[in-house]
């Protein structure tokens, strides 16, 4: 892809996202309240200091993965907020991590809007690392949340010589999106379908949280996320994670009151990235799965 292309998908798909986010028309959940916290005179874009924990296991582009996340969220005064993720894996038998961080604006009846960012190494021929950056958005609407992250992946180049064999990874330089449109069956049961271009490759996401209060803010919760994608672009895995924050709520009130979607490790801190067993041939070209929920593609070309 042409660095113009790469420049102008960027663009349009950061205003497609900030249209959304600015234009939503305020929609309720049947649980989610809109009325501004006493003694201030705006809606909180984070309900306090907050974070969770995931722990996940499954398999990508044929081989394992497991680890787990975490993330921190705080309020920034009154609408604006911030957001860490980090993650740690194995995947493919190689350490993988992930640092991430959101910034952003977010009205708790409407949507969110904001910029996000984050890098990942993965362990493999001497370290291969990516980067993304680029705005992202949510729109809320009763019980249907549209939300994406789009912008530019980036990162660089390793090779190592294994026998007659040369390993090459090439981080390009391209756009990239992930967008999740999901609806609350009931206030702690989602599911949703997205779309994920990651390492140049389109993939269908299908996945689902169902959320268990537990007590004094904590909220336990299993999920799942399957993918379908182009060549090895597929995979399923599945976790629990626990919500801590300053009340009891449900988790449709979570996912817009406290911590936003972390595009980084949504699937318990694994990144977007791997690789398949070199053929025996010079200079192969590594296959690149590019999955697992998260914006951080190893990509090879």
């Amino acid at each position: 892809m042409r660095c113009g292309d790469v420049f102008w998908r960027s663009i349009i798909a950061g205003a497609v996202i900030g249209g959304a986010g600015l234009l939503a028309a305020p929609a309720r959940s049947a649980d989610l309240p809109v009325k501004a916290p006493a003694l201030t005179s705006c809606v909180q874009a984070v309900d306090g200091i907050n974070g969770k924990v995931t722990a996940f296991g499954g398999s990508f582009a044929h081989d394992g993965l497991f680890g787990g996340a975490g993330s921190l969220s705080a309020p920034l005064g009154c609408e604006f907020g911030a957001q860490i993720d980090g993650s740690a894996a194995s995947f493919d038998g190689r350490f993988l991590g992930t640092v991430a961080g959101h910034l952003f604006w977010r009205n708790p009846a409407k949507g969110l809007l904001g910029v996000y960012g984050s890098y990942t190494h993965w362990d493999q021929i001497g370290g291969v690392h990516a980067n993304h950056i680029g705005p992202e958005g949510e729109l809320y609407y009763g019980r249907w949340t549209l939300q994406g992250v789009a912008g530019i992946e980036f990162g660089n180049t390793a090779s190592a010589t294994i026998g007659s064999i040369i390993q090459t990874y090439d981080v390009k330089t391209r756009f990239f999106d992930q967008v999740n449109l999901a609806y609350y069956l009931q206030d702690d049961l989602k599911v949703y379908a997205g779309h994920r271009y990651l390492g140049g490759k389109h993939a269908l996401a299908l996945g689902g949280e169902w959320g268990m209060p537990l007590s004094h803010g904590i909220m336990g919760a299993l999920f799942a996320e399957g993918r379908i994608g182009e060549d090895d672009f597929q995979g399923v895995w599945g976790g629990v994670r626990f919500y801590f924050g300053q009340k009891d709520k449900s988790l449709i009130r979570r996912h817009r009151e406290d911590d936003p979607y972390d595009w980084g490790s949504d699937f318990g801190g694994a990144s977007n990235t791997g690789s398949t067993s070199p053929t025996p041939t010079t200079n192969p070209c590594m296959v690149n799965p590019a999955g697992l929920a998260s914006p951080a593609v190893i990509t090879c070309d």
